[in-house]
């Protein structure tokens, strides 16, 4: 199946699933999504003057948003996450449409899911820096640049590769580890969570270090 948003006239959009329309028009759409559980299709729409999360051409959120984009089904498609723009100039994350409390103004990124879908981490940016939410608590550090969140197998344990100064870090739990780099990669969790692997540039080496998740965690 092929789902794709389409401009209907000057000023309508609307999605099509193979070559059908849905039969409502908007004032603007975004990327549709398929509903990893069914056939359906979901995207965000502008509708009577505030963006709403659609599925199948009828209201699936009733929250009424200044903006939404970059919405995300967990992995078991039970849930689904969303940048929303709750205020004019606000940005955080809905979760089955319920907002984090924390607005940040410059930027929201997509969401994560943790691999059982429980937990949410989202990259967000705040007078030019840039750090990590993770269920709606923000990180107190910020960084020059970071990159999408890494959740264990088991969705307890957050790590993220970030970069302060020209050297690269690991973001563990919200807490920045002492060692930088040179180059790094992100990170990988075995798939039992209990080893991570890292492969990083230092001294002009390209290393791959196997290391116990307690040891980078702890």
């Amino acid at each position: 199946a092929v789902a794709a948003e389409v401009r209907t006239d000057i000023c309508e959009y609307t999605i099509a699933v193979n070559a059908e329309l849905w039969p409502a028009r908007f004032g603007c759409v975004w990327a549709p999504a398929f509903d990893p559980q069914s056939s359906s299709v979901v995207a965000p729409v502008r509708h009577e003057g505030a963006w709403r999360l659609f599925k199948d051409g009828a209201p699936l959120w009733d929250g009424h948003y200044n903006q939404m984009w970059q919405h995300r089904f967990s992995p078991n498609g039970s849930k689904i996450a969303a940048v929303v723009s709750p205020e004019f100039g606000k940005w955080t994350i809905a979760v089955d449409d319920r907002p984090w409390n924390c607005l940040f103004s410059d930027m929201v990124l997509a969401p994560v899911f943790s691999p059982d879908g429980e937990r949410v981490a989202a990259i967000y940016k705040e007078k030019n820096r840039w750090s990590v939410a993770v269920d709606g608590v923000p990180v107190s550090d910020d960084f020059d640049m970071v990159w999408d969140p890494v959740f264990s197998p088991c969705g307890q344990h957050v790590v993220a590769k970030v970069e302060r100064g020209g050297k690269y870090l690991i973001l563990a739990d919200g807490k920045k580890r002492d060692r930088s780099y040179d180059r790094l990669w992100d990170p990988v969790f075995s798939p039992d969570g209990s080893h991570v692997l890292l492969r990083y540039v230092e001294d002009e080496k390209y290393c791959r270090h196997v290391v116990p998740s307690g040891e980078l965690l702890g």
